[in-house]
């Protein structure tokens, strides 16, 4: 018996003693506080802390549901009724997320970060939210891409893959302690009811090295990957380049066929059986076959397919191409975009932070959320005309800093899409960014708890004037009962909308500063409209200014 056959047969066997048991109770005995008081009391303080926010929080936070009649647990879904947007056992919810780090770090990198920080914060800001419908939402690359900038050098890193004793790997074993530190993680996020994107690969580290989009030289991305034939004891350079390219690396050319590498190909698959037998349970996780991708369209339908046949039922296929600033196509094969997936039946959702953020926009907020939202209603157009529509995801804004981050954030739910989260704070900021990402996220939680915005859809037409200088709006709503209009610029002045006749309520709420700026405040100031577009005046506001309103009589 080969060895990577022996591999697959004991994890098989491993996968059905952890489905005995896939999701334990987190307790204090979990964290091992006799240890660290003796060495490290500081890390015992936090741990301590952590542990009482979440009690505190689990008073509170909504739950994942437990399994109905014997079976599984419902798991996250489409809306039934409308499905541009998430649910959890036919309770729709939009999904929000701050972060301080890089999404491999609780994994990868034990000894510099700890395992449930953000999930402890995030589930303290879901707490005081306290609603049915908003949900946090985190990211969760299982390996390490060996991206160093800004976390800092780390060695040795907590790979999936077994490492030897000479620093190389072995790609038919597993490390024990990865799985465990994946596992709890994914336990905590659970009973924190957090919504986990798990991203199967990651491009970044195996598109940059020598030959690729760049060399950010050794100790880095694929320099330093597993799967790099200098970096295991499964085969060499004559199976697999030490280089790599920009675009359709050669870890991609693996696909069955003529010129598939057959021999990368079964440890690629090795992986993604063991991550399914670890994961492939938790009814929070939507499964993301990439991070940025610059594959080709059928390597992504290749994993869509093979995810499909061997994930439980129900569970949520979603891609995340790499995509040019110029038209949102695919970075390297144009037929991999957002617009492909969308249509596709294969996927179930589609993250396109890519085309959706600066890197389709630029800097300006403005920008990203105006041009972001267009966007999103164009892949919701093609959908629309395909018959099927479903969730389009954010899982990351780079424009995660109190400079416009707030007008991003807001933009994601007024241009239609079902989550909104913040990548980590960008290149050298300052700590502060991290509390801002958190404080933004909560006044969103907290203005969405009493919003019915699962019966949205984008409705460009809803705007009929806007004050002179501003550069644009979003406007999503239900028809003739609720809508949401977000501004940018700043610019006071009349903004024009086409109400239908009758009594509205109407809230002019202004995020950054968490203040309302209508007479009635926070209950908001009811109006008459006619058949003429009505004419709301906005004071001058900061960054973005979002327009609630609602019947009246309702």
């Amino acid at each position: 018996m080969g060895r990577l056959q022996l591999a697959v047969e004991l994890n098989t066997a491993a996968k059905e003693r952890s489905q005995q048991s896939i999701f334990p109770i987190l307790t204090l005995s979990t964290i091992p506080m006799e240890a660290t008081m003796s060495k490290h009391r500081s890390r015992y303080r936090f741990h301590l802390a952590a542990a009482i926010v979440f009690a505190v929080a689990a008073l509170h936070a909504w739950a994942l549901p437990a399994a109905a009649d014997g079976g599984e647990a419902a798991r996250v879904q489409p809306y039934a009724e409308n499905p541009r947007y998430l649910a959890m056992d036919g309770v729709p919810f939009f999904a929000i997320g701050a972060t301080h780090r890089h999404s491999w770090t609780p994994i990868s990198r034990p000894a510099q970060f700890e395992l449930l920080q953000d999930l402890d914060r995030l589930a303290a800001v879901m707490a005081r939210i306290d609603s049915p419908h908003v949900r946090g939402f985190v990211r969760c690359m299982p390996y390490d891409p060996m991206n160093h900038m800004h976390d800092g050098a780390v060695d040795p890193v907590l790979q999936p893959w077994k490492r030897l004793d000479d620093g190389r790997y072995d790609l038919a074993e597993f490390e024990p302690a990865w799985q465990e530190r994946l596992r709890s993680f994914l336990n905590a996020a659970r009973e924190r009811g957090i919504l986990v994107s798990l991203e199967v690969w990651d491009d970044w580290s195996v598109t940059r090295g020598i030959g690729g989009a760049w060399d950010p030289g050794p100790g880095h991305a694929w320099h330093s990957h597993p799967f790099q034939p200098d970096n295991n004891v499964n085969y060499g350079r004559q199976v697999l380049p030490h280089t790599t390219r920009a675009c359709v690396s050669p870890f991609y050319q693996t696909l069955p066929g003529a010129n598939g590498n057959q021999t990368v190909l079964d440890f690629q698959q090795h992986y993604v059986d063991h991550l399914i037998g670890i994961a492939g349970d938790y009814p929070n996780v939507i499964w993301n076959l990439s991070n940025e991708t610059r594959a080709t369209l059928a390597w992504s339908r290749y994993w869509a397919d093979y995810l499909r046949e061997r994930l439980p039922a129900g569970a949520m296929i979603g891609e995340m191409p790499s995509t040019t600033g110029r038209d949102g196509v695919g970075e390297c094969d144009p037929d991999l975009s957002p617009l492909t997936l969308a249509t596709d039946d294969r996927y179930d959702f589609v993250d396109v932070a890519q085309p959706v953020s600066r890197h389709g926009f630029g800097a300006d907020p403005a920008r990203q959320g105006i041009g972001g939202a267009q966007r999103i209603r164009q892949y919701q157009q093609a959908m629309a005309a395909a018959g099927r529509i479903k969730p389009l995801v954010v899982s990351k804004d780079y424009h995660s800093h109190p400079d416009g981050g707030t007008a991003v954030l807001w933009s994601r739910l007024t241009g239609g899409a079902a989550t909104s989260r913040f990548h980590r704070p960008y290149g050298k900021r300052p700590p502060t960014d991290t509390d801002f990402q958190y404080e933004a996220v909560e006044r969103l939680g907290r203005f969405l708890a009493g919003v019915e915005f699962w019966h949205f859809e984008p409705r460009a037409d809803f705007v009929a004037g806007l004050p002179e200088g501003s550069p644009g709006a979003n406007a999503i709503g239900r028809t003739g009962r609720e809508y949401l209009v977000q501004l940018f610029g700043g610019h006071g002045g009349d903004v024009a909308l086409r109400l239908a006749p009758g009594r509205w309520r109407v809230v002019v709420y202004e995020p950054k500063a968490d203040a309302y700026r209508n007479a009635g405040g926070r209950s908001g100031e009811v109006i008459e409209a006619g058949e003429q577009p009505l004419a709301i005046s906005v004071p001058t506001y900061d960054e973005t200014a979002i327009l609630h309103l609602r019947r009246a009589d309702e």
